[in-house]
């Protein structure tokens, strides 16, 4: 009987399409955008939509206190919070230019914060940004709103206030329990910490809770992932977002920190994929 392994790609494929890219997180994938798709056009967009059908919202929230060394997203690394102002600011003049595109307030069924932290806001900044929200759009009743949750950022108060916001979906950002995988990404958080803030979430009235986490990391091996998806099992989370880590230090600056020997190779990764899904 074939393994999981080799049912979910041939391993001469595997050695041969061996190669860091995008991820299909979003279609078209970033390195699609082109510079021809001018501001017109998008306004345009927006007034032949309208307001007829609800919209999904995304804010980013780009702000962190620290860096973690795999990331490759849109970030600003700061521990002077005051910056977040100016950021707010202007979503709300984005907020007014979408609205007057659109030709009035649209319904809006799913809200999502990303980042970066959106929890590196205080809970003022975070009250400031729904109270816009609100004005600007629509929310329906029983929208999905979301936000991503650095569990090193928040304590259960903090939990508290977002469900008082009206979040009802969280995610958090995990990555690896290992310690020492943790130390290699400069992004270190406890297991027991998690653990009693997904428990405070459930006793909240959180809907949904989701882990993410990363395979291919610095220091990775498939016995180290196996016991990390074991530990996020026995949480019980309602959704696993399992991302495969793509090194491109000469785009993403941050990434230079790690050694690339200390990265698993293709095999191992496909491994740690393979264990993940018949683990779950």
């Amino acid at each position: 009987m074939p393994t999981v392994s080799k049912r979910l790609i041939d391993s001469d494929l595997l050695r041969r399409h061996d190669v860091n890219g995008p991820r299909y997180t979003s279609y078209p994938t970033a390195d699609r955008f082109v510079e021809a798709y001018q501001s017109l056009q998008h306004v345009q967009a927006l007034a032949q939509r309208g307001t007829a059908q609800p919209l999904s919202l995304y804010l980013h929230i780009p702000f962190c206190e620290q860096l973690c060394y795999y990331c490759a997203c849109n970030k600003i690394i700061t521990k002077h919070h005051e910056r977040a102002a100016p950021y707010l600011s202007a979503l709300e003049t984005e907020m007014d230019l979408v609205v007057e595109s659109l030709g009035g307030h649209a319904p809006v069924s799913q809200l999502h914060f990303g980042g970066g932290s959106p929890t590196f806001l205080s809970d003022a900044e975070l009250d400031q940004l729904m109270a816009s929200l609100k004005r600007h759009f629509k929310l329906l009743p029983g929208a999905e709103l979301s936000i991503e949750v650095d569990p090193r950022t928040v304590d259960v108060a903090r939990l508290a206030h977002l469900r008082e916001l009206g979040f009802n979906r969280l995610s958090f950002g995990v990555q690896d329990f290992n310690p020492a995988v943790q130390k290699a990404v400069h992004r270190i958080q406890g297991h027991d910490q998690v653990a009693a803030l997904m428990h405070a979430a459930r006793s909240l009235g959180f809907a949904s809770i989701s882990v993410d986490l990363i395979y291919g990391l610095p220091l990775q091996t498939p016995q180290s992932f196996a016991h990390t998806i074991a530990q996020v099992a026995e949480l019980r989370p309602d959704r696993i977002a399992m991302y495969a880590y793509a090194h491109l230090p000469q785009r993403f600056k941050p990434q230079r920190r790690i050694a690339a020997e200390l990265l698993p190779p293709a095999g191992d990764k496909l491994a740690m994929l393979s264990n993940a899904i018949s683990g779950l």
